[in-house]
């Protein structure tokens, strides 16, 4: 019988534009839209700056474009920078099962590949829909543990090397051993602890940059470990092939209307319905918030330094959501780090991780917030963040998402030629899309 990664690979190699329906067609669509909108507010962070300048000093200069920011780098190296700004700001799309972010990886990996080879629209979407399936059937089936860490880089991997090699055309027996390779090369992320965020978070870039080396060394003849996925005891080996090319993963991920960690949305989203019901100006006294048990492992700091530290913390984001509103996550912005006010109400905010919320994850990331201005207390549950796929954000707030994170960066005329050569992926089109890749921003986008 054959390995789990060959029957993966022999769907990737079998699949043909014709076999998505129209609404994985919208859902890859839809996860490209999303995915230019967390880069393009990414590209003006000091991560992607650095990410960018290492690059540079690793790679070297080449053809291949920084997106939106001018700058040319070796073809790895402007993959790098681009996985880099499409995850800094932490508002990249993600897979409850899985447990992390898929686009931030394989949509900069496909788009750039399919350019390259000089492929069409259709087959730009294809391959991003074939990579999501592939890498979140994967990450979706881990059997999750108290100690593992959850970072994206350990399993996007697979859905780059299945993207880029469906591309290229490669027989199934290659896909399988450039999954294999991918996979055994990618960043192991060992946990980061609990008393800081750090810039590195998910290590995308590093995955991503792995995947692409390990698919051409596949194509040259080169094998992995095809036995990798048999493991019962860490994977449920049936889930990753159950309805393997009728049940597309890419159709059940959400979006992130805010610039901060997932855990921390449904208080975010509490915490805005509880403002706007405030029809007074009371000074808020307290914050209590009940989340599921999971979210114990953010840093959780009440004055973070970062944007980073920032994004990982449940009682900053409900502080500034209280009293600054959904506007300050679009995008997360240094200056709030230093928002007295904001400071001074996240020190007042207390968390609890009830059972009543326990198993939920990660299926689900519920949360409760109760909020008081003098004598009269409010509280608020939100079972479903705003983006999830049973609560989904609309197409026209994606795009309005996009226009709000790019503000600065990007004129609203080019917001809106992007998403009309987004729009043109449909029709089959992809070299208006590399072109407003290509351009630079406004000057401001490469301030830190």
């Amino acid at each position: 019988m054959a390995f789990v990664i060959e029957r993966l690979a022999a769907f990737v190699a079998a699949a043909r534009k014709e076999h998505l329906s129209a609404e994985v067609r919208a859902k890859a669509q839809r996860a490209v839209l999303d995915t230019l909108a967390s880069l393009v507010a990414g590209v003006a962070t000091e991560n992607a700056r650095l990410s960018s300048r290492s690059a540079l000093s690793c790679f070297g200069i080449g053809s291949e474009p920084v997106w939106f920011t001018g700058e040319r780098l070796h073809p790895l190296g402007a993959l790098f920078a681009n996985c880099a700004a499409a995850s800094s700001l932490d508002i990249d799309d993600g897979h409850c099962r899985a447990a992390g972010h898929p686009g931030a990886a394989i949509v900069p990996a496909a788009l750039a590949e399919a350019g390259r080879l000089g492929r069409c629209g259709g087959d730009a979407l294809t391959a991003i829909a074939i990579g999501y399936d592939v890498a979140l059937r994967i990450a979706a089936a881990r059997r999750f543990t108290d100690t593992m860490s959850f970072a994206s880089g350990q399993w996007t991997g697979f859905g780059v090397a299945a993207a880029v090699s469906w591309l290229r055309g490669l027989p199934a027996d290659r896909i399988a051993h450039a999954m294999a390779i991918a996979a055994a090369e990618a960043p192991q992320n060992l946990p980061q602890g609990d008393c800081q965020a750090s810039s590195v978070k998910g290590s995308s870039p590093w995955s991503t940059v792995a995947a692409m080396f390990a698919t051409q060394r596949a194509g040259h003849g080169m094998t992995g470990s095809l036995d990798m996925l048999d493991r019962e005891h860490v994977y449920n080996v049936e889930a990753i092939v159950d309805e393997l090319g009728g049940r597309w993963l890419i159709t059940e991920t959400y979006l992130k209307p805010y610039a901060a960690c997932r855990y921390t949305h449904p208080v975010i989203d509490a915490v805005l319905q509880l403002v706007a019901s405030q029809n007074d100006e009371e000074p808020i006294e307290g914050i209590s918030i009940d989340i599921f048990p999971e979210a114990r492992k953010l840093p959780n700091e009440t004055a973070p330094m970062s944007l980073e530290g920032a994004q990982f913390s449940v009682p900053f984001v409900a502080a500034l959501a209280a009293l600054r509103g959904a506007e300050a996550f679009r995008p997360l912005r240094p200056q709030s780090l230093v928002d007295q006010a904001v400071i001074a109400l996240a020190d007042k905010v207390e968390i609890r991780y009830p059972e009543d919320l326990a198993g939920y994850f990660p299926g689900s990331t519920p949360a409760r917030v109760r909020m008081v201005w003098g004598r009269r207390a409010l509280t608020a549950n939100v079972p479903l963040p705003l983006g999830d796929a049973s609560n989904p954000m609309s197409l026209s707030a994606v795009e309005q998402k996009l226009h709000d994170l790019a503000r600065g960066i990007l004129s609203p005329d080019q917001c809106r030629t992007l998403i009309a050569s987004i729009a043109a992926l449909g029709r089959g089109e992809l070299m208006p899309l590399l072109a407003c890749l290509q351009s630079a921003g406004l000057a401001s986008s490469r301030q830190p």
